[in-house]
């Protein structure tokens, strides 16, 4: 997908270099690429035939190539976005997904200290989310125009607070197979305390 990205954001026909693409993207979507990524992928382009380096204006960075969307290029972003929805729409589980759908194989210890530091991981995303939507938002009120990301921010920060919820729910649950399993022990736990005493006991003198 990446790729595509990267055209999209060529397409306009002005050369770009790999951390203008980088910005120009972090700007819309709230999202920051990795800078080796997107380099790769321009690599990859060129390969393609999809873009082709431009000359550099004179004063700037040499170690900064811009790069220019082609022909093909173009025809390739062309055939992305004319994709019916349904291709698109289907996205492959994340990594939180994997590590949840294997909570209830895993030693209950462990199952609750990474739900507790996921959870505070997703807090501090959450919040953090919060705080840029709030910012774009008053660069919006102040004269500029209405941009993708503030909606984008948004829709991250739905899907995080959708993830609190799911982790908290997980947390009760966990919370109370801790607690069955505490209260199935306790007579176990009391017989092997008498059955201690009793081997211990100091046998009575007899007169």
């Amino acid at each position: 997908m990446l790729r595509y990205v990267i055209l999209a954001l060529l397409a306009d026909g002005n050369p770009a270099h790999g951390y203008a693409l980088m910005k120009a993207y972090q700007e819309r979507s709230g999202v920051r690429l990795s800078i080796g990524n997107v380099y790769r992928e321009l690599q990859r382009l060129v390969g393609h035939g999809w873009i082709s380096t431009a000359a550099n204006p004179a004063g700037a960075d040499p170690r900064r190539a811009p790069y220019t969307i082609t022909a093909a290029g173009r025809d390739a972003l062309a055939r992305w976005l004319s994709e019916p929805a349904f291709m698109i729409g289907r996205g492959v589980p994340d990594e939180i997904t994997h590590r949840l759908a294997l909570i209830g194989d895993i030693d209950i210890d462990t199952a609750s200290r990474f739900l507790e530091d996921l959870h505070a991981e997703l807090w501090s995303r959450a919040k953090a989310l919060e705080r840029e939507r709030a910012l774009t938002a008053q660069k919006e009120k102040a004269g500029r125009p209405l941009s993708t990301r503030g909606v984008l921010l948004t829709r991250s920060v739905r899907h995080i607070t959708a993830d609190i919820e799911l982790v908290e729910d997980l947390r009760g649950r966990v919370a109370g197979v801790r607690k069955k399993t505490a209260i199935r022990s306790q007579p176990t736990q009391m017989a092997d305390r008498k059955a201690l005493k009793a081997k211990h006991k100091p046998a009575l003198r007899r007169e």
